[in-house]
């Protein structure tokens, strides 16, 4: 009698004979395969017996263009063909009279790719010969654009005839275009690949942008040549829906280059500007430091003194104090097991001078005062003002602002106090300035626009839908806030960008960063405000971050930036402009001759001397007023136009022309010269003359 564990290897002799039998049943089933295969494409190869079989490829409308409101494009789609002919429509005689003016016809546009008009005859005379009815005039990946389309269509043998249109037009891609390069690029998005929107309005309004999808009937032949069996020129899918945009080139471009000059010069990592119209929230420039991510609508930071307007409004809304009570500010303010001390205690002043001075330790000392006891309070504010909720602008990724709620794990006894001076709560810099813009506004927010509206080809237009406006605060709060914020500019933290031309209102922050949940000595610098103060039209935000050179405040690195933003934009509104009264000549603002305003230009802003009219090229004339210098366009490039110039100037000019200088005489600018060698000069120095 046979043990239970003798049976064992019977069993696994079954269990491996079955594994045998099912690989032996694969490799006769693909040698099966395989010889039906051989069978059934004798002559030609599996893959050659499918190129031949038409199938169904999706072709699309032409994307919908991205404009501004003026009907300056901002984004367009470029359609792109591949021209062919059917050779079999001409007749002999039109072979033999024509062919060789069509071949140099082709020469003289394209030379790169038809080099040689009897070569390209020939090949053609061949196509014929074998019936071929489809005829690439170009290299197959050779895509033309609508302009040299349009240049073939009048060329002798492809118009139209009564047997049929030798022309055969391929319409295959619409590639995208974006005219002015950079600017606005991460808000506008992208088309990857002509076809795949990525990021910003090409992502938010992808559906309507896109054309219409329509099918058309090709064939593949060798090499993966796809060749339509309809005649394009009569296939037109419908094109998608074209976006008019609120963003304004002229201002886009200015907020652009003194952000970067502003990021650069203080070296900063990076940076945002805004502007905006007050009433009707339309967003005119929203510029990001090298248009890399969106920093202005969809990141958080914390907005340290910029907040305490939102404080002040708080404690004005709820009565608690008016802008001139005196007020006593403590030494330093105690809360729990921290200390909140620096420059600003231990004084009597008023809110207002507190503002304009911001002075941390008498607003967290008004706070903890008036809402200490009662944080859903302070909170409730903020839910009025809309700063706990976003914008809900109509583009993708803007996240919910962050803050420490009263009743969670995280509030503490010191969390209202630091709130109240631009910690313990996130926003991003979209989200502060309808803030102020509602201030701006007598108290009612209005919801940013950027889309003003969509309109489809058949002539239908629609307004995307956003929040409704709503009043978030009293007509006298905001017109007493206003007041406050002026003095910030008059005679507070942002004394520097006050000009004689039109007043601004606004509030300077530097705000620590964090790194590794710690708070660091580094800073991020901002201004917000809007402009003329006592009948606001536009409202801006610019923040600086991690300056490194040159100052770390917002009144010394952000609101320089928001300055130049706001000349440009009063000076080409005409309801705003200042009206010059006759110049005195003892009044006229400082000004040479010739500049370079690559470097004029940072000058002037340290200066608080506007220039809102500014050219092309990189020499400057200068005509100097009471108000502004204006410069104008000085195109010469010679020598000659350092006559005119500062020493420095000119020496850096002339270094860029690999030229050296020597110089005689006194004064600061340079009045002629002497060559003295081919690369060398000396330079004769005087005072400027009149230009």
């Amino acid at each position: 009698m046979s043990s239970p564990s003798e049976k064992k290897p019977d069993k696994t002799l079954k269990r491996l004979y079955f594994v045998l039998l099912l690989v032996g049943a694969g490799w006769v089933f693909l040698a099966g395969r395989l010889g039906y295969l051989i069978l059934q494409y004798r002559g030609s190869s599996p893959y050659e017996a499918q190129e031949s079989r038409p199938y169904l490829k999706v072709v699309r409308g032409e994307r919908g263009s991205i404009l501004a409101a003026d009907g300056t494009v901002w984004a367009t789609s470029l359609p792109l063909f591949r021209i062919a002919v059917d050779p079999t429509l001409w007749t002999d005689q039109e072979i033999a009279d024509s062919l060789l003016l069509l071949a140099r016809a082709l020469h003289k546009l394209f030379p790169e790719y038809h080099k040689n008009p009897i070569a390209f005859a020939s090949a053609i005379r061949k196509s014929r010969a074998q019936k071929d009815r489809h005829v690439y005039l170009f290299p197959y990946k050779v895509l033309l654009t609508y302009t040299e389309k349009k240049a073939i269509d009048t060329l002798p043998l492809l118009r139209p005839r009564p047997t049929g249109h030798p022309l055969i037009v391929e319409k295959i891609t619409h590639k995208r275009s974006y005219p002015y390069g950079n600017l606005a690029r991460i808000t506008l998005g992208y088309l990857v690949n002509d076809s795949v929107a990525w990021r910003g309005l090409e992502s938010a309004f992808h559906e309507k942008l896109q054309g219409e999808a329509r099918y058309l009937l090709v064939r593949r032949l060798a090499g993966g040549i796809e060749v339509p069996l309809e005649n394009l020129s009569d296939f037109e899918p419908m094109p998608g829906a074209d976006l008019v945009i609120s963003l304004d080139p002229h201002l886009q471009d200015i907020a652009h280059q003194a952000l970067t000059r502003a990021v650069e010069t203080h070296q900063a990592q990076g940076g945002v500007a805004i502007l905006m119209e007050v009433h009707t929230g339309r967003l005119l420039a929203l510029a990001n430091y090298r248009e890399i991510y969106n920093d202005a609508v969809k990141t958080l930071w914390e907005p340290g003194s910029t907040f305490k307007v939102a404080t002040m409004a708080a404690l004005l809304e709820s009565k608690r104090i008016k802008p001139h009570t005196r007020i006593s500010v403590p030494v330093e303010l105690r809360v729990a097991d921290r200390v909140l001390g620096g420059p600003g205690g231990g004084i009597k002043t008023t809110p207002t001078e507190a503002l304009a001075q911001s002075n941390n330790i008498a607003f967290a000392s008004l706070a903890h005062q008036h809402f200490g006891h009662q944080p859903q309070v302070f909170y409730g504010y903020l839910r009025q003002f809309r700063l706990l909720m976003p914008t809900g602008i109509t583009l993708p990724g803007e996240p919910q602002p962050r803050y420490i709620a009263p009743g969670t794990r995280s509030y503490n006894p010191t969390t209202l106090p630091w709130l109240s001076i631009g910690y313990n709560i996130q926003l991003t810099p979209l989200q502060l300035l309808t803030f102020y813009n509602a201030i701006a506004n007598n108290g009612i927010w209005v919801p940013p626009r950027i889309v003003d509206k969509i309109r489809y080809p058949n002539g239908e237009e629609e307004i995307p839908s956003l929040a409704s406006p709503q009043r978030i605060m009293s007509a006298e709060t905001a017109l007493l806030l206003r007041q406050m914020m002026q003095a910030v500019v008059q005679e507070g933290t942002a004394r520097s960008i006050l000009t004689p031309l039109y007043t601004i209102a606004g509030k300077t922050g530097t705000a620590k960063k964090v790194e590794k949940g710690s708070y660091v000595n580094r800073y991020r610098a901002s201004f917000v405000g809007f402009f003329p103060a006592e009948r606001p039209l536009y409202s801006c935000i610019v923040v600086i971050d991690d300056p490194q050179m040159g100052g770390i405040h917002g009144g010394e690195v952000a609101a320089p930036v928001f300055r130049e933003i706001a000349d440009a934009v009063v000076f080409r509104d005409p309801r705003i402009a200042p009206k010059e009264p006759p110049l005195l000549a003892e009044r006229l603002q400082p000004a040479l001759p010739t500049l370079r305003l690559a470097e004029a230009i940072p000058l002037y802003n340290a200066l608080s001397i506007s220039t809102p009219r500014r050219p092309s090229t990189p020499l400057a004339k200068t005509r100097p007023t009471a108000y502004y210098v204006e410069l104008l366009p000085h195109a010469d490039t010679s020598l000659q136009a350092i006559v005119g110039m500062p020493l420095r100037m000119a020496l850096n000019h002339l270094a860029e022309k690999d030229y050296s200088a020597t110089w005689e005489g006194h004064g600061p600018v340079v009045v002629g010269f002497t060559r003295i060698a081919p690369k060398q000069l000396r330079l004769r120095l005087d005072h400027a003359r009149p230009s």
